[in-house]
């Protein structure tokens, strides 16, 4: 019989805790020890599942087939120089982290040790740790790292639900850019938007609901539509008096998130409105009008 590989948890963060509970839950894999600078944190891991040991020490954790650093982004580095220390590494172990904005190269005292390296990012917002198991299956989730370790990430990320594809380490960064920008930079346009609604008087709920309404149309359809086709407004039309005017109506603080919006958006029309009125509203966006 096969023995199920074990693997230790290394901070026992949200993204931890979600991954660790379904990989223990399916039997394919045996949680062996968590370590995490909040102790609250591993024992709330430890409570959800079976099996496990709490380390105070992190050179105490014992032997395992699998390390998984869920350690904030700016921590791993620590944690390499860590666990580069834990006598029974060897080429048969492999350690990944779950950063997407790191890729596994990212553990170079590791490197040196001849193990496995990978990292794992669940394109999920792990905002409820409660609720994330249930939630998480059919999301999609990037892996990267060493030839060896391929097989091995695949097969945990589609163990917990997830929907592995392959993203090269030279483009993690870039591909990070662009999932904060489509996931903390959508809410903070969220927030801009009521903010101007606000401004006018409407109640708050009401701002709230305009906003996330509009925001849930456009986003059903760029499901069907690529952003060109999808897009509406008076940038698209050509409407620069329209443009103008809300130029005039906003604050000196709300004007430049709206002017450098607007710019690419007039970069992302210009196939439907032509050169011409392209550059005009550029102008007008860019302030040269």
């Amino acid at each position: 019989m096969v023995p199920v590989p074990g693997f230790h948890i290394v901070g026992a963060g949200k993204v931890a805790q979600t991954l660790a509970t379904l990989w223990q839950h399916s039997g394919r894999y045996c949680l062996r020890g968590v370590w995490s600078r909040n102790p609250a944190s591993a024992q709330q891991l430890l409570g959800q599942v079976a099996g496990g040991q709490y380390c105070a020490d992190i050179h105490t954790l014992p032997e395992a087939d699998i390390v998984v650093v869920g350690v904030k982004d700016d921590a791993i580095e620590a944690m390499d120089a860590m666990l580069a220390n834990l006598p029974w590494l060897s080429a048969q172990t492999t350690v990944l982290h779950f950063s997407g904005a790191h890729s596994s190269r990212i553990f170079r005292q590791l490197l040196r040790k001849g193990v496995s390296l990978g990292s794992l990012h669940p394109v999920y917002a792990f905002a409820e740790v409660t609720t994330a198991p249930a939630q998480l299956r059919g999301h999609f989730c990037a892996v990267e790292g060493d030839a060896s370790a391929l097989p091995l990430l695949h097969d945990l990320a589609a163990t917990a639900g997830l929907q592995p594809f392959a993203i090269a380490a030279q483009d993690k960064s870039r591909y990070h850019a662009a999932l904060s920008v489509s996931a903390n930079y959508l809410v903070t346009l969220n927030a801009y938007a009521r903010n101007i609604l606000i401004n006018t008087g409407l109640p708050e709920t009401v701002a709230a609901t305009l906003v996330h309404s509009l925001m849930q149309q456009n986003l059903s359809q760029l499901a069907n539509l690529p952003p060109q086709q999808a897009l509406t407004g008076p940038i698209v039309r050509g409407d620069a008096a329209t443009v103008a005017a809300h130029l005039k109506v906003l604050s000196a603080s709300e004007q430049p998130l709206y002017r450098a919006l607007g710019m690419e958006t007039a970069r992302l029309a210009q196939a439907r409105v032509g050169l011409a009125d392209t550059q005009a509203m550029l102008d007008l966006l860019s302030g040269k009008e």
